[in-house]
C-alpha cells in the first residue's frame, strides 16, 4: 500500500488529469479485487508467525504478472481480473490463494491470509520497487511504520465513464462507516494504521469534474492519481476502489462483502 507523492509541482492540466483514468463501457458493473497478503514464518522460540521481507524471492518464484510488489518486503499483492458472476470471482480467488500458498510452502513459509495488521516490532525492509524506495526515503518512520503494518483487501468497481465514477463514489462515501465496520477484523486498528499512514484517507463529496481536479491539485495527486489514497477512490483502471476491508482467509467473505456493495450501488438514483 504505497502512499505518499513522488513529486511537488502538477504538471497537467484538466483534460492531461482526466486522461490518466481508462474508464471503458464494457467494463461497467465489474468487480476486480486486490488482495495483499504477509509473507511470514514461524518463530522458534515464541512459535509466533512473523513477516519476512522475502517478496523478491516469492515473486521470482511465483514468476505472474498477476502477483506483484507491495510497499513492505514483507507483502506482496495479488488481483483478479473483473468479471460479474460472483462464481468467477470467487473461482480466480481460490486460485489464487491455492498458487500462493504452494509457492510460500515451497520457499518454507505461508502466505497469510489472516493477518491484516502486523506486529509493532516487524522488520521494515522495503520492496526494490523504484517508487517504494523513493518513498521510503521521503517520509517519517512512524508513517513507514504504519504502512508496513497493514495489509486489505481492495475491492474494484468498473466505470464507464468520469461523471459515473464522481456519482458512485459520492454515493459510496455516505455508507463510509457501516463499509469500514463491514471489513474490520482488527477493533479498528488496520484503519488507525491506515489513517496515520495515508493523510489524505477521508473521501471527499465531489461536486464535478472541476472539483475533482481542485482536490487532486490541492491534495498532490494531480500528476499521479496513484498517490490519492482515499478509502474510497476514482482508481487510474477506470474503477471506484473500495481500500477499508481488512483480510480474510474466507472467500465466501469477500463474496458477501461484494453482495453488500451491490446492494448499496442500486440505491443510487
Amino acid at each position: 500500500m504505497s502512499i505518499f507523492r513522488e513529486k511537488d509541482i502538477f504538471n497537467v492540466n484538466l483534460d492531461e488529469f482526466l486522461k490518466k483514468f481508462k474508464f471503458d463501457a464494457k467494463n461497467k458493473g465489474l468487480i476486480g479485487i486486490e488482495q495483499e497478503y504477509f509473507l511470514v514464518a514461524m518463530h522458534v522460540e515464541t512459535y509466533r508467525r512473523i513477516p519476512i521481507p522475502c517478496a523478491t524471492i516469492f515473486l521470482r518464484e511465483m514468476n505472474n504478472p498477476k502477483w506483484t510488489y507491495e510497499l513492505s518486503a514483507c507483502q506482496v499483492e495479488v488481483r483478479t481480473h473483473p468479471e460479474e458472476e460472483l462464481e468467477n470471482i470467487c473461482a480466480q480467488l481460490l486460485q489464487n490463494d491455492y498458487r500462493g500458498h504452494a509457492v510460500a510452502q515451497k520457499l518454507g513459509l505461508d502466505l497469510c491470509g489472516f493477518m491484516e495488521v502486523a506486529p509493532k516490532n516487524m522488520l521494515l525492509d522495503i520492496s526494490p520497487d523504484p517508487r517504494h524506495v523513493k518513498i521510503a526515503k521521503t517520509i517519517s518512520k512512524e508513517r513507514l511504520k504504519a504502512a508496513c503494518r497493514v495489509a486489505g483487501t481492495h475491492i474494484h468497481i468498473g466505470m464507464p465513464d468520469i461523471k459515473t465514477a464522481i456519482k458512485t463514489a459520492n454515493h459510496l462515501r455516505t455508507h463510509l462507516n457501516y463499509l469500514c465496520r463491514l471489513g474490520d477484523h482488527s477493533s479498528g486498528e488496520r484503519l488507525r494504521l491506515y489513517k496515520e499512514a495515508a493523510k489524505n484517507w477521508e473521501p471527499p463529496y465531489y461536486r464535478d469534474t472541476d472539483h475533482f481536479f481542485e482536490v487532486a491539485k490541492k491534495q498532490e495527486f494531480a500528476d499521479n492519481p496513484r498517490d490519492c489514497y482515499h478509502l474510497i477512490r476514482i482508481s487510474i483502471h477506470g474503477t471506484v476502489e473500495l481500500r477499508m476491508f481488512g483480510v480474510t482467509d474466507d472467500v465466501e467473505e469477500i463474496m458477501s462483502w461484494i453482495a453488500a456493495v451491490r446492494s448499496l450501488l442500486k440505491r443510487i438514483k
